[in-house]
């Protein structure tokens, strides 16, 4: 497996307007000394990231704002990003959630859950491996989550979606093994990010439960195992218990474990 070095490289992040993305950037460029091309729907929040990492560091940053549920913005996101630099790593971090019981009425979120959290991370991976393969060498990092390794009730779209993503990126890394690309996953559980909010699921864990990992400290774990090459990495010693514990108890009981976490508190005892 490749091991990427990213000093002095051009690096793509999407979702890089806030939270996990945005502690990426960061990090990146502060402690990575990489180059950025940055991508999110927010402009100002961008602009105002680039004006903090330019004034701080001697790194560059570039953005391209875009909406991962359209295609075109796809499209000319990978086209625009190649077009501005030598793009040597991708972080596809864009997704989101939606928490609650799963209901037809809210079929349009689903859809745009599929079209950022597993088409665009799709089309974008695939893009990259031929740039890369071209250009003779670069890394892949896609942000799964620790649901999409164990089903999540009320969170049901968007554990299928990274069920998806992670089975893709894995069989990718095998495929591609050899090739001088890297090709990883990072998949936290819970990060203390404004998704939490915007999904409703501070209804049930508050952003400053102490089982959520900060989004500066993801951030760091993540690069340190792209760097290592790591096809899977689970952060935090909670979650990697748990994913020991799927390993060796019956599924239905893990199921219940997860329904019971994850339900709603409007909704009634089962």
């Amino acid at each position: 497996m490749a091991k990427p070095d990213f000093k002095d490289k051009w690096v793509l992040v999407t979702g890089a307007s806030s939270g996990l993305g945005r502690a990426l950037a960061v990090y990146l460029t502060s402690v990575e000394q990489a180059h950025l091309v940055i991508s999110a729907r927010r402009i100002d929040q961008l602009q105002q990231l680039k004006k903090e990492i330019e004034s701080a560091t001697s790194r560059r940053v570039e953005i391209i704002p875009a909406d991962l549920t359209r295609e075109e913005d796809v499209e000319r996101l990978f086209t625009e990003a190649t077009a501005r630099a030598k793009i040597f790593a991708v972080i596809n971090n864009a997704g989101f959630t939606h928490y609650g019981i799963s209901r037809a009425a809210n079929l349009e979120i689903y859809d745009n859950i599929i079209a950022v959290d597993v088409k665009a991370v799709i089309h974008l991976s695939l893009k990259f491996l031929a740039y890369f393969q071209e250009a003779g060498g670069g890394a892949i990092l896609n942000i799964t989550s620790l649901g999409g390794i164990i089903p999540t009730p009320y969170q049901s779209l968007y554990a299928a979606a990274k069920h998806a993503i992670q089975a893709f990126t894995e069989a990718l890394s095998r495929e591609y093994k050899g090739s001088g690309i890297a090709i990883c996953t990072f998949a936290p559980g819970g990060i203390a990010t404004e998704m939490i909010t915007r999904s409703g699921l501070d209804r049930r864990f508050g952003t400053h439960s102490p089982f959520h990992l900060s989004a500066g400290k993801a951030a760091q774990k993540a690069i340190k195992a792209f760097k290592r090459g790591k096809v899977l990495y689970v952060p935090g010693f909670l979650n990697k218990l748990i994913l020991f514990l799927h390993h060796l108890l019956p599924r239905r009981l893990l199921l219940w474990a997860a329904e019971i976490i994850y339900r709603p508190p409007e909704s009634p005892s089962k």
